[in-house]
């Protein structure tokens, strides 16, 4: 089945957000935050939706997930949702003894989407755990202005069969 449905997470995957400035001017700032947007994100998102239906899927606060959006996203690139924490599983983690945050594809269901049908874009696969092949796995982002994963994604996602 093709993927018609590409869900982005934000915070390592399309932007790293931080209390301390890096040694650079910040590209947004969010409240206390400094927020670096990833190489090529606007590239991917471009490309994305030219092939794809796109969304957001963040385990951050509502506010957020809406500036950041906003901002990446704008007009230009409508989302078929944004989704914050508020849509994600909380889990405890047994290694840490803290939560986990999933994202069950399970619920884009309702948008008329096979889960064979979607592909998140995250660097953290525990959170898509559930659904573990419908995930493409990114390196985090730490604000690295050489940084090229993103590229990587495009290539992968133009080798996809529309």
């Amino acid at each position: 089945m093709p993927i018609k449905l590409v869900i982005f997470d934000l915070d390592e995957t399309l932007v790293h957000a931080r209390l301390e400035p890096l040694s650079r001017p910040a590209d947004l700032r969010f409240e206390d935050y400094f927020i670096y947007i990833r190489p090529y994100a606007a590239d991917l998102v471009r490309f994305a939706s030219t092939k794809f239906s796109i969304a957001v899927w963040s385990s951050a606060n509502p506010d957020y997930v809406e500036f950041i959006t906003s901002a990446l996203f704008g007009a230009q690139y409508p989302l078929l949702f944004r989704w914050d924490v508020q849509k994600c599983v909380q889990k405890v983690d047994s290694r840490t003894n803290g939560y986990v945050y999933i994202k069950d594809l399970r619920k884009v269901m309702k948008h008329g989407y096979q889960v064979e049908e979607i592909l998140i874009v995250d660097d953290s696969p525990e959170k898509i755990q559930r659904q573990p092949r419908s995930h493409l796995v990114v390196e985090p982002f730490h604000g690295d202005r050489q940084d090229q994963e993103l590229r990587t994604v495009i290539t992968t996602l133009a080798q996809l069969p529309a």
